[in-house]
């Protein structure tokens, strides 16, 4: 595939993208360093409106089983949105650099037109074969996504590990 159409996390996944970290100066450094954020930022929140999407399928299928009105389900969207995962004290977190994707971001590329589709609009209206599909295609594009975040946190901490071993010789 040309270059100029390759997406940058497939660039930076490359074994080559680290290859000649050690030659480049700091400031090349520190440039990869933000870009990987940027693009980590993006695939976090890929994920999150995966996993959002399978919360919202399961309780629709949920629903179908008990016999609710599709107003439960609307009712329920808070409580089924809510992040629930433990906080930690506020005062030692860190916001990151990147809270949100850039404003012209797509996802065209297999799986991700998922979290762009209508499928949300016309969840009523499906049946359960085409739930059960949709849950199950979200779910795929989940653990990709996630594996290609785990990996992508490597690049970043090898980024990392090279400015702060250069910032100890002081060449940072």
């Amino acid at each position: 595939m040309p270059e100029q159409h390759r997406r940058r996390l497939d660039v930076m996944l490359e074994p080559e993208y680290l290859s000649e970290l050690g030659t480049l100066d700091v400031d090349a450094v520190r440039e990869m360093h933000e870009e990987c954020l940027a693009v980590e930022t993006e695939v976090s929140y890929v994920r999150v409106l995966a996993q959002a999407r399978i919360d919202i399928v399961e309780a629709e299928l949920d629903r179908r089983d008990r016999g609710g009105s599709v107003g439960d389900l609307v009712a329920a969207l808070p409580q089924i949105l809510a992040d629930d995962t433990p906080r930690h004290d506020p005062a030692s977190s860190h916001l990151p650099r990147h809270i949100g994707p850039a404003p012209g971001i797509q996802w065209k590329r297999g799986l991700e037109s998922l979290i762009t589709d209508a499928t949300l609009v016309s969840l009523p209206t499906l049946s359960e074969d085409d739930l059960r599909s949709t849950l199950d295609q979200l779910r795929q594009l989940e653990e990709d996504v996630s594996q290609k975040r785990k990996a992508l946190h490597r690049v970043i901490d090898a980024i990392e590990a090279d400015l702060t071993e250069r910032h100890k010789v002081g060449h940072a």
